[in-house]
Parts: structure tokens; C-alpha cells; sequence
């Protein structure tokens, strides 16, 4: 029941589903108290995708068309949470001289170039690696690799909020505390255990060596790069790791295919 309640609590902050204030009797008020339920969170949020492609896959439709629906609903079902944050960061990490600058202008809610580029760039990559994950493989397998995606990512967020410091004072980020390393852990565990399973029912041990390969690089080169540029990490950079960790977890899988 603890895991469940962590569940709850994360879809909170990292969705639009209302949750019930039930769900936060003894709560610390601390999201970094309950991150052992962010893949857990991850499997819930990856269900309306999956519905869509059922639907999809029952009327015949085109890969193509599948995998737009499907992104969307992944948008959807957490109001652009993580691509809002990888806009800002585009447009922070690469319009900014200083890392003053650029955390200024990552609290700027409006985007520029930068940050519109690396949306459109991250959206159309996310559809065309799920069509070809659809045309390649069992309507099962495309089920596990979406939620396996969305769990995976998020305990790989997790743990890249665990190692950095936080970057600005009084941030999302910064409020919500720093999960503790049992805590970070768990979520990474967790994670892997899902993304073992789904990635190799789907491409076997090459797609899950390629797809953990491909994650690790992206995940500490982001890191240093967060450190490079603002010192740590933010609530926008949370975002983009977890679309940038679901991207290569993804391309992985399509490399192996």
C-alpha cells in the first residue's frame, strides 16, 4: 500500500489525473518522498497511448496515424510536463552566456527558436520511432514497449534528480526536496526491471543491451551537461531527461529490430 500511495502521489504532481486527497493523509509535502512510485506512474500515464493504438490497430489504420495518436495522448495525459521543461532547457542551455542567464531564462514561460526546434525535432523523432516499433512488431509487443518506455523513463528521472544538486533556490525542484539514494534506487530498479522485461519480450537481449547502452550515454552526458551550464539540476531538466532517456530507449529497440 506504501507503493501505491507513492504511485498516487507522483501522478499528481506528473499528470492531469485527479488524484484524491485522501491519498495525502501524513503527507510530508515532499514529492521526493514519494518517487519510488514514479514507474509505477510511468505504467499508468502510458495507458491511454495504449488504448489509442489499440483502437487504432482495430480499425486498421496506418502506422503512422497510430503513432501520432499515441504521442498525443502521452502529451495529453501530462499537460506537456516533460516537453515544456525540454523547451525551456533548449532555450536556457543554448540563449544564455552565463548560467544566471540561463536559468533566467528558463523560468521565462514563453518559448523561442530553441526550444520550439528541439519540440518539433523530440515530437516528430518520438512518432516516427513508434511507427516503425508498430510496423515491426505484434500489436503485444508494441503494448509492453510503450509502457516499458514511460516506467523506464521516469525511474531514470528519478535518479538524475537524485545525483545533481538543485540549480535555483526555491524552484519546483528545489521545494520538492532531493530523494534520498535508497529511495532513487528503488525507482531505478524498478525501472530496469520493467524495461528488461518489455524491451526483451519485444528485440531480445540485443535490443535491451542497445536500448541500455544508447540511455546510459544520453543520461551522464546530460548530466554534465547540466552541470556545465546552470550547476545542477531544475524541474525542466527532470523533463527533458525523461524525454530524452525515452527517445533513446526507443531507438535502441528500433537499431536492434
Amino acid at each position: 500500500m506504501d507503493l501505491i500511495t507513492d504511485m498516487m502521489r507522483s501522478l499528481a504532481f506528473l499528470s492531469r489525473i485527479s488524484v484524491a486527497s485522501s491519498w495525502f493523509d501524513r503527507f510530508s509535502g515532499k514529492l521526493a518522498d514519494s518517487v519510488r512510485g514514479f514507474p509505477l506512474a510511468g505504467v499508468v500515464l502510458s495507458l491511454p497511448a495504449v488504448i489509442i493504438i489499440l483502437i487504432c490497430n482495430a480499425f486498421d489504420l496506418p502506422e503512422s496515424i497510430s503513432a501520432i495518436l499515441a504521442v498525443t495522448a502521452l502529451i495529453v495525459a501530462t499537460g506537456a510536463l516533460h516537453e515544456d521543461g525540454l523547451a525551456d532547457v533548449a532555450d536556457g542551455f543554448f540563449g544564455g552566456a552565463t548560467a544566471e542567464r540561463r536559468l533566467e531564462i528558463m523560468k521565462d514561460s514563453s518559448n523561442g527558436s530553441y526550444g520550439t526546434l528541439a519540440l518539433i525535432l523530440t515530437i516528430l523523432l518520438r512518432i516516427a520511432l513508434l511507427a516503425t516499433i508498430i510496423d515491426e512488431v505484434s500489436l503485444f509487443q508494441v503494448v509492453l514497449i510503450v509502457i516499458g518506455t514511460e516506467a523506464a523513463s521516469r525511474g531514470l528521472l528519478v535518479k538524475f534528480w537524485q545525483i545533481l544538486p538543485s540549480a535555483r533556490n526555491g524552484g519546483v525542484a528545489d521545494t520538492a526536496g532531493i530523494p534520498d539514494a535508497s529511495a532513487a534506487n528503488f525507482a531505478l530498479i524498478s525501472a530496469a526491471i520493467i524495461g528488461v522485461i518489455t524491451f526483451g519480450i519485444a528485440g531480445g537481449l540485443l535490443a535491451i543491451t542497445l536500448a541500455a547502452a544508447l540511455t546510459t550515454l544520453v543520461f551522464f552526458g546530460f548530466s554534465r551537461l547540466c552541470r556545465d551550464k546552470i550547476g545542477g539540476q531544475t524541474g525542466d531538466t527532470l523533463g527533458a531527461i525523461q524525454q530524452l532517456t525515452a527517445i533513446t530507449l526507443q531507438l535502441g529497440l528500433v537499431i536492434a529490430l
